[in-house]
């Protein structure tokens, strides 16, 4: 049976050690601290900047609209969540072109029945495409 795309070999197995584990790990959360701290410098200049007001306060219900607490706090959390994303597939990438292999907890080794299902669809959907166009150039 063959190999699915994403199952590591025997050889990138040996490739990863634990040393390559602590480095993904201050990787990874370096990459989510910086990213923390810009998206969240980044929402409150981009509030500051379209209200014109300062960023609300969660306790201050005296002078804050709670509307404005909800929405900047959307916001800012989905600026949030896009960056830390963002800033770990970064990190992996480099992690990947210096050692040449994905950090072993990112390495999705078995797939689903599902996943299983469409990877035989899609091939078989590639096959007929490729009969097809063999097809046409004669």
């Amino acid at each position: 049976m063959a190999r699915a795309a994403n199952e590591p070999t025997q050889q990138d197995e040996q490739k990863q050690s634990a040393l390559g584990g602590m480095v993904w790990g201050v990787f990874s959360f370096g990459s989510t601290v910086m990213a923390t701290k810009l998206a969240t410098t980044m929402a409150s200049k981009g509030w500051k900047l379209a209200t014109g007001r300062s960023v609300p306060v969660k306790g201050d219900y005296d002078n804050e609209k709670t509307r404005d607490v909800v929405a900047y706090t959307a916001v800012s959390g989905m600026l949030m969540g896009a960056m830390k994303v963002a800033a770990e597939r970064k990190a992996a990438e480099y992690f990947r072109q210096s050692t040449g292999h994905l950090p072993k907890g990112l390495v999705h080794t078995r797939l689903t029945r599902r996943e299983k299902k469409q990877h035989k669809k899609l091939e078989r959907a590639k096959a007929k495409a490729e009969q097809g166009i063999k097809n046409l150039t004669r």
